[in-house]
């Protein structure tokens, strides 16, 4: 399995992003339970993959993070939540804001690793301000995955004029809370093994 891994791992990651794409343009409209099992099923084949293929061993309390991500997204669809208020905010601007909190620490462990693995060494600051540029660049993306489910498949996922543009912003917002978050954990476990080192 890991020769697979290691042999096919480009089109095994074109094909991860064309599968996690077409999930995020139907998720909405799936049960919760297949949202679940899907996510688990995903995250699952991810950590093989990247443990097979890269070497590393993703911490399954990351992954568990984004699962949580997957299951506030699906819980509001599940309980009709989205156009509704929860406290101050919408549903929907909750869970952008949510979900980039849970997610952007994966990334900017996998950022960090991956620059590790390559014989890159950057601060833990510049690394985590690179991974928050690239999630923001993703949710970006997802924008425009609501737009062509608007455009092509008769979906209704934007709201109003100023959608986009507030679902983007507390993107941003979920994106700084998150990094921050990262930054200081993983700061903590860096000096935590200087200090079982030494």
């Amino acid at each position: 399995m890991s020769e697979m891994f290691r042999r096919f791992h480009f089109p095994i990651l074109i094909l991860m992003f064309l599968v996690g794409a077409a999930f995020l343009l139907k998720m909405c409209y799936l049960s919760l339970a297949f949202n679940t099992i899907f996510g688990l099923g995903y995250l699952t084949f991810f950590y093989f993959f990247v443990r097979a293929r890269y070497g590393l061993t993703v911490p399954p309390v990351l992954l568990g993070l984004v699962l949580v991500g997957v299951e506030v997204d699906a819980l509001g669809n599940y309980f009709r939540m989205y156009g509704q208020a929860l406290g101050p905010l919408q549903y929907d601007e909750f869970a952008h804001m949510t979900i980039q909190v849970l997610v952007t620490p994966l990334f900017v462990w996998l950022v960090r690793e991956g620059l590790k693995h390559a014989g890159q060494h950057l601060s833990l600051g510049f690394t985590t301000f690179f991974a928050g540029a690239t999630i923001f660049g993703l949710s970006a993306f997802y924008e425009i995955i609501e737009l062509w489910d608007e455009l092509y498949f008769g979906g209704q996922r934007i709201w109003s004029t100023r959608d986009t543009s507030t679902d983007l912003q507390f993107d941003l917002f979920g994106i700084i809370v998150g990094a921050v978050l990262a930054y200081a954990l993983l700061r903590r476990e860096s000096a935590r093994l200087v200090l079982n080192a030494n």
